[in-house]
């Protein structure tokens, strides 16, 4: 599930689409100069034909596939990130030397912004749930493993503010 590879995959077919047009068009102008093989030539110029139309359906699979893992990957990073960031905003406003009020003040900020950005979670789910169907079994299992943690982590500091809002 690495963009990098899904891109160099796309870079193949890309040249194998290219190389297809290529002997379409060598075929063509062949098969003009020789009209005694014109019709082994034209048979062979429209199996290229289908080749090339073949990998241009699969390049834009593969363009499709690659979208879609590549926002996966972005969406990921981002909810780690502001999950990183709302942690150590939680740490932050547990600090001693600030008064209660200030405290609960900040923390039900930081609840609010964690139920903002819940929405960042539902795309990363609709996300996850496109892209599944795409993966091996070991990819499958590696992203579900990663959104259930990701998850997990997310509903324990959101327990965790939660608490802390009412004990302020």
């Amino acid at each position: 599930m690495s963009p990098a590879a899904m891109a160099r995959q796309l870079e193949e077919v890309q040249e194998c689409r290219e190389a297809a047009q290529a002997q379409v068009s060598s075929l063509s102008q062949v098969r003009s100069a020789d009209s005694e093989s014109s019709k082994a030539l034209e048979y062979l110029e429209d199996q290229w034909t289908t080749a090339a139309q073949d990998a241009a359906a699969v390049i834009q699979n593969k363009e499709a596939q690659l979208q879609l893992v590549t926002d996966y990957c972005d969406q990921i990073q981002a909810a780690k990130t502001l999950l990183e960031n709302q942690a150590a905003e939680l740490e932050a406003v547990r600090s001693p030397d600030q008064s209660s009020s200030k405290e609960a003040e900040r923390l039900c900020s930081l609840q609010r912004n964690m139920e903002e950005n819940r929405t960042l979670l539902g795309e990363l789910l609709l996300t996850h749930s496109k892209l599944i169907p795409l993966l091996s079994r070991s990819e499958r299992t590696t992203a579900q493993t990663e959104l259930k943690n990701l998850q997990d982590k997310w509903r324990t500091l959101e327990r965790t503010v939660e608490n802390s809002v009412h004990r302020a």
